[in-house]
């Protein structure tokens, strides 16, 4: 996701904030209901071998309190030695704290004070929560990306911010200005995770989104999740929903759904001259259109040949519930609440569309025109973007 000749920028600020002794970090606290239980969720991370018992101090405005907390390592098959790790501080009465800090022992001086957040009232439909941007330069990538969402129903966007090009930083600045972007700063303290933390990112996300957002989509920014034949993710759902109870015999099955898996593939080739020329006819597609098609790497509208098979073990990507999930992963959901469950989407319905190279080898004989249903929407919200942001 990188490109040669423009540097990054490593952003500054306590975000991580460490815990007395050991290699082990918090980042965000949430209060939470587990279980019929009210707790404090607090997401960090921490070595796999860590098993210290867990304090919680606890912090009111004229008082505070330290109890025995809880510790669940998310599950992690990469073998790094740093853990992704929810702390669970459950609260006795119906006191909410404002603050807390996580130690080892009741005695120890906390390092750490995070912001106890609580969901607030929902404010939209769907959101975005992308990966970590790292290193990252490619900010035509981010508008393809924010635009196409949009039109799908996206109404926010979240991104985390390890490392990114002047360009990339002011994109994300021009698009946070119209209320579309939230970034929060990443500045890792330690390397010793599997891709930068990302499954802490998530986490940190959709919580951030439970009780403001209905849904929340979570993908690459060269990843597309793009119905076959509806005109929005919203339309999409209500599809899949109601074929999940008509499958289940059930009007209210649905209702269980936490997480909605999309199966995904690589568009990593043009297609031939002959056939590009057959695509241009069929969808009207101008010489001018092409250019901006070239000019603005709109790579959704051209790289149109992908693999032949589907990815839905590894590759796939989710819309989740956040009410219904209990730990979301990069590709689906790690635990989901009490009774909660997921479905996957039938490709007939939707596709994950990876914009990249992934190989040579595999067949790559299929030429797919989904995306092209949503040109004409697309190109002023990009024109649009491009002419404020360079302007």
């Amino acid at each position: 996701m990188s490109a040669p000749g423009e540097e990054v920028l490593t952003p500054s600020g306590p975000m991580f904030q460490r815990i007395n002794q050991n290699d082990a970090w918090v980042y965000s606290a949430f209060f939470d209901t587990y279980k019929d239980k009210n707790l404090i969720r607090v997401f960090g991370m921490q070595p796999h071998a860590l098993q210290n018992s867990v304090f919680c101090h606890l912090g009111f405005k004229h008082e505070n309190y330290t109890m025995e907390g809880k510790r669940t390592l998310l599950l992690d098959t990469h073998g790094y030695r740093l853990r992704v790790v929810s702390y669970e501080c459950e609260l006795a009465d119906d006191r909410r704290p404002d603050y807390v800090s996580i130690t080892w022992n009741t005695s120890d001086s906390p390092t750490n004070s995070l912001g106890v957040l609580y969901p607030s009232s929902l404010k939209r439909n769907f959101t975005v929560c992308y990966a970590i941007l790292y290193n990252f330069t490619n900010y035509k990538q981010i508008i393809q990306s924010v635009e196409f969402d949009r039109i799908l129903g996206a109404e926010h966007f979240f991104v985390y911010n390890m490392s990114i090009s002047n360009t990339t930083d002011a994109l994300l600045r021009h698009y946070q200005r119209r209320g579309l972007l939230t970034v929060m700063q990443w500045p890792l303290p330690i390397s010793e995770i599997h891709y930068q933390g990302q499954v802490l990112a998530i986490n940190d996300c959709v919580y951030r989104n439970k009780g403001v957002s209905k849904y929340v989509a979570i993908h690459d920014t060269d990843e597309i999740i793009i119905p076959n034949n509806h005109d929005n993710w919203g339309d999409l759902i209500d599809q899949v929903n109601k074929d999940y109870d008509q499958q289940k015999q059930s009007p209210q099955s649905h209702e269980k759904l936490g997480t909605y898996i999309v199966e995904s593939t690589f568009f990593q080739d043009r297609p031939n001259a002959s056939v590009w020329s057959a695509i241009k006819q069929n969808y009207s597609i101008s010489d001018q259109v092409e250019r901006l098609f070239e000019n603005y790497s709109l790579t959704v509208f051209t790289d149109l040949v992908r693999l032949q098979n589907a990815f839905v073990g590894g590759r796939q990507k989710s819309i989740v519930r956040p009410e219904m999930v209990l730990f979301p992963d990069v590709h689906t959901t790690i635990t989901h609440r009490p009774s909660a469950t997921d479905v996957t989407v039938r490709q007939s319905l939707a596709l994950v569309h990876h914009q990249r190279k992934y190989s040579s080898s595999s067949p790559t004989d299929i030429v797919e025109t989904t995306s092209l249903r949503f040109k004409d929407k697309m190109l002023p919200l990009v024109n649009e973007t491009y002419s404020m942001f360079f302007t």
